[in-house]
């Protein structure tokens, strides 16, 4: 049996063996810590990132598409370099990218300002300035597009998750063709094209940067792929010159413009027009269509006296409302079509809708499958009822 006096010697030379290796471990311990250099504080991206109007999918073909336009501001000193810009699912950010932008892509997708933004680098954003990258996204119908997207920017030293939007924003209006017939195309239509005037037709007004062009159509009828046939200066000659125009959907005339007169066509130095243009002429002879849910139908360019409406007429699907025409800021007959929300021009943001019905063309001239319920794009031809 072991009496206390042995046991005693045996927990003084226990406590001893511990208080060694402990001191052991930590002299070791103190070592290592020397040798790992610490990482220095890193304060969080200065860019904001915001997307001003929350965009909504429309349907094309096999695909859904989001066109949408995200505002970066470097908030810093510094120049911050843009490298990529990554789509994720705001529920599974871990998963692979719904859609990623390299720095080759971003270069047509950025816009920049300043008196020497033509000769800038894109992707440098320097410190106090601030771009537009405009956004396409198109996912394969067949997958479910998620409700809610966080945008991951990648830059040279960093990355920065913000811009959470919501891809179905607002309700999509399924309309009949504002025109009818054959051989229609689609001009400056839904794209992501750095030359469509419609999609870059960003402006500041009431101190807001505001897009109401962003899903408008110009409708010319073409032949052969031409729009005109004989004099390119007269009216008569352009196919859809006095086309007539329909109502999209029942609602209320909240605008009706008429009496200006057409211009003679031309493009670029040739463009003269009829009467000096102010902000109020810019589109011609105009209806307006009060559709309801804060949607407006706006219809440009109108040929001067053929107007069938006036403010506070109610109209119903496929009415008869005027006449194209070449009136306002318009370089040759066409229908400018757009639906925004506001009545008034330039101020609302433009909405994605989608057509009842259309056919489309194919590059050789052969028309495709019937199209239900999508969105014509960017120089896409389509016939509708005929």
């Amino acid at each position: 049996m072991y009496t206390t006096k042995k046991i005693i010697p045996l927990l003084l030379i226990t406590f001893c063996l511990v208080t060694h290796t402990l001191s052991l471990f930590a002299q070791s311990k103190l070592a290592i810590d020397k040798n790992i250099k610490e990482k220095p504080f890193s304060f969080p991206v200065q860019m904001e990132m915001r997307v001003p109007f929350t965009p909504t999918a429309f349907q094309n073909g096999s695909k859904s598409y989001l066109l949408y336009e995200l505002y970066l501001t470097n908030f810093s000193n510094s120049d911050i370099h843009l490298q990529a810009i990554k789509l994720l699912n705001e529920k599974m950010v871990t998963a692979k990218e719904v859609a990623l932008f390299d720095s080759a892509q971003l270069v047509n997708m950025v816009q920049t300002f300043g008196e020497s933004s033509a000769f800038a680098n894109k992707l440098i954003i320097k410190g106090g300035q601030c771009v537009i990258v405009f956004m396409e996204i198109a996912i394969d119908r067949k997958n479910a597009l998620s409700d809610k997207l966080l945008h991951r920017l990648i830059t040279q030293n960093d990355s920065l998750d913000g811009a959470v939007i919501n891809t179905h924003n607002t309700t999509l209006q399924t309309l009949v063709p504002p025109v009818k017939g054959t051989n229609w195309l689609a001009a400056d239509a839904p794209s992501n094209d750095a030359d469509n005037h419609h999609r870059r037709g960003v402006v500041i007004l009431n101190g807001t940067a505001i897009n109401s062009r962003r899903f408008a159509i110009d409708w010319k009828k073409v032949r052969n792929g031409v729009s005109f046939s004989g004099n390119s200066r007269d009216v008569q000659a352009y196919l859809c010159y006095g086309q007539p125009v329909y109502a999209v959907a029942n609602g209320r005339v909240v605008k009706a413009v008429d009496g200006l007169p057409n211009n003679i066509p031309g493009h670029g130095a040739q463009f003269h027009p009829a009467i000096p243009l102010t902000f109020e002429r810019l589109a011609g002879n105009t209806i307006v269509i009060d559709l309801g849910n804060g949607h407006y139908a706006h219809y440009m360019h109108l040929q001067p006296g053929s107007l069938l409406v006036k403010k506070g007429d109610i109209v119903h699907k496929g009415d008869l409302l005027a006449k194209i025409g070449a009136s306002g800021d318009a370089r040759e007959p066409h229908l400018h079509f757009e639906i925004t929300t506001s009545l008034n021009l330039l101020l609302g943001e433009g909405l994605p809708y989608l057509i009842e019905q259309f056919w489309l063309h194919k590059p050789n001239g052969e028309l495709t499958e019937l199209r239900t319920r999508e969105l014509p794009t960017d120089e896409q031809i389509v016939d509708f009822k005929r």
